[in-house]
């Protein structure tokens, strides 16, 4: 074959057009039925696409629910400095009734078995403050559901 560059880009579109016809005016079906004669198959394209589609939706929305943590992070922590346990003689009572009202299954089990092993009253006042700040977390999740 001689030289493509012999002819210029006018004469390779009217070449086009006469071999091949106007894509814009064939149907769905038209369409598919030259790819399978040509033994295409869009399958793996096509799934591949979704993946990508799914991938970036997925990431779209990690990067939305970041922003509203950034946004949220000073007045929860405000929040959170907010919650101390005051001290109190009867702490363990109130942690084990607050554990029993609050929890069930293995979360229960997992905070009752901190309580147990809880040695100081400073140990007393940080499970409290966890499970208080627990709560304030949980009621956040809440609202947001609803």
């Amino acid at each position: 074959m001689k030289s493509l560059d012999r002819f210029d880009e006018r004469v390779w579109r009217r070449f086009f057009d006469f071999v091949f016809p106007d894509e814009r005016q064939l149907t769905r079906e038209q369409v598919q039925e030259d790819l399978s004669r040509a033994g295409i198959d869009l399958g793996p394209a096509l799934k591949a696409i979704g993946q990508a589609l799914k991938h970036a939706r997925e990431a779209h929305d990690a990067r939305a629910a970041l922003e509203t943590a950034k946004r949220d992070r000073p007045s929860v922590l405000q929040r959170l400095a907010g919650i101390a346990a005051p001290p109190s003689p009867a702490i363990r009572e109130r942690l084990s009734q607050m554990i029993a009202e609050r929890f069930s299954g293995p979360l229960q089990q997992v905070y009752a078995r901190k309580l147990e092993s809880a040695a100081s009253d400073d140990d007393l006042r940080s499970l409290l403050e966890d499970l208080s700040r627990l709560e304030v977390f949980s009621e956040d999740s809440d609202d947001a559901e609803s």
